[in-house]
């Protein structure tokens, strides 16, 4: 869930055992109810009895006054926007992404076969020489390519987002740290995808991060970055009204 320094207001209505649909007479019923079940001189042997009965007390002066009810009921259901929006992965990544270690390993084990089948290393010791280093060479590329094939998948990914920057995460390390002005647009989708249009210079030498950022795409005027978010624990709707209300994000667009 997304992290805020803000509490969220106190829930008047379950406090009183009322619905917020609940009439003045319904609250003022309820009231007297909860301050007679409550009242420190009914639970003598009850230390907390006190603070219980503050509360209910707390919530009647709310609820009771029209204007004070309205302006609570606006902030309990305006969504609370936190100053940080931290996201992280629900779950680690699969371990697909380190199968070209594995297949390092077999190429190595393929290149001795291959030099113990071709008896090289019964020759002088240039050509056991120039045959090893070559195998090796060989089987580096391959492997290298794999690489790039199947890039490693982080296990551990973390954004942090606030008025000043966009910051991610993976394994240990910062992969992306970007300030606003660096941004030229935000997107996010109902699917958990958010884009982001950024300044090239700022990203450069940047490459994807499976699972999460999933494109690094430079174009003359910019680059764009996608990142999967479906598989973390802020929901989109979420995170779009984080970046509606912090300035100076830029505008986001997208479909909601």
């Amino acid at each position: 869930m997304p992290r805020s320094d803000d509490a969220s207001p106190p829930d008047h209505y379950a406090r009183l055992g009322v619905q917020p649909s609940a009439s003045a007479d319904e609250i003022r019923a309820a009231y007297r109810q909860k301050a007679r079940e409550t009242h420190p001189d009914h639970n003598p042997d009850d230390p907390k009895a006190a603070e219980r009965f503050q509360t209910v007390k707390e919530a009647y002066q709310v609820l009771r006054d029209p204007e004070r009810r309205a302006s609570y009921d606006r902030a309990r259901t305006t969504p609370q926007v936190p100053k940080v929006l931290r996201i992280t992965q629900r779950a680690p990544a699969g371990c697909g992404g380190y199968l070209w270690r594995v297949f390092a390993g077999l190429a190595a084990v393929g290149v001795f076969f291959v030099l113990e089948a071709l008896g090289v290393w019964a020759a002088d010791v240039w050509t056991l020489a120039l045959a090893v280093g070559g195998g090796a060479l060989v089987a580096g590329l391959i492997t290298a390519l794999v690489a790039r094939r199947f890039p490693d998948e982080a296990t551990d990914v973390s954004f942090r987002l606030d008025a000043q920057r966009f910051q991610m995460r993976a394994d240990g390390r910062t992969v992306v740290r970007l300030a606003w002005d660096r941004v030229d647009e935000v997107g996010v989708r109902n699917e958990g995808q958010m884009v982001m249009r950024v300044d090239p210079g700022a990203v450069q030498g940047l490459r994807p991060v499976p699972p999460v950022l999933t494109t690094v795409n430079r174009r003359g005027d910019g680059a764009v970055l996608r990142f999967d978010l479906s598989d973390t624990d802020v929901p989109p709707r979420v995170l779009s009204s984080f970046l509606r209300a912090t300035d100076p994000i830029p505008a986001v667009r997208g479909d909601e």
